[in-house]
C-alpha cells in the first residue's frame, strides 16, 4: 500500500499533468501543427488565418480586426504559460520541503485551476469576437476552409 506521501504526490501530480498538458495543447493549436505559440509561430498561425480570410472575401479592415483580437488572445496564453511554469516550480518547492504545507499547495492548485479557467473563458471570448466580425455567409466559407485544411 503506498505511503501518504506517495499518494499526495501522485493527488496532486495529476491534475498538474493534465493542466500541463491543457496549457501545451493551447501552445500547440490543439496539437495539429505543433510547437508552442512563440512570436515566430503566432505570426504563421496569424498569416495563415489571414490567407483563409482573403479566399472568404474578408475586408482589410475585418482582416486586422480579427488578427487584432487573436494576436492579443495569443499574447495572453503565453503569459499564462509563463505564470504556470512558474508555479510549477512553486509546486516542487513545497512537495519536497522537509514539511509538506497542504494548504499552500491546495491554494496553489486552485489558483492554476482557475488561471486555465480564465484563459479557456479567454480565447474562447477572443475567438467569438473574432467571428462576429464575420458575416454569416463568412463564417460558413471560414468554415468550409477550416474543415477543407484539417481534411475534413
Amino acid at each position: 500500500m503506498p505511503s501518504p506521501r506517495v499518494k499526495l504526490a501522485t493527488f496532486i501530480a495529476v491534475p498538474l499533468v493534465v493542466i500541463g498538458g491543457a496549457i501545451a495543447y493551447a501552445h500547440q493549436g490543439g496539437g495539429h501543427h505543433g510547437g508552442h505559440m512563440g512570436p515566430q509561430n503566432m505570426d504563421m498561425h496569424l498569416d495563415h488565418m489571414a490567407a483563409m480570410l482573403a479566399r472568404i472575401g474578408a475586408s482589410d479592415a475585418q482582416k486586422s480586426q480579427i488578427d487584432g483580437i487573436l494576436r492579443g488572445a495569443f499574447g495572453n496564453m503565453k503569459s499564462m504559460k509563463d505564470n504556470h511554469h512558474a508555479a510549477f516550480g512553486q509546486f516542487h518547492e513545497l512537495l519536497f520541503a522537509p514539511t509538506i504545507d497542504r494548504a499552500k499547495v491546495e491554494t496553489l492548485r486552485a489558483e492554476q485551476v482557475k488561471a486555465i479557467d480564465d484563459a479557456s473563458k479567454g480565447i474562447v471570448t477572443a475567438f467569438e469576437d473574432a467571428a462576429e466580425v464575420l458575416s454569416a455567409e463568412q463564417r460558413a466559407a471560414l468554415a468550409r476552409e477550416i474543415r477543407q485544411h484539417h481534411g475534413g
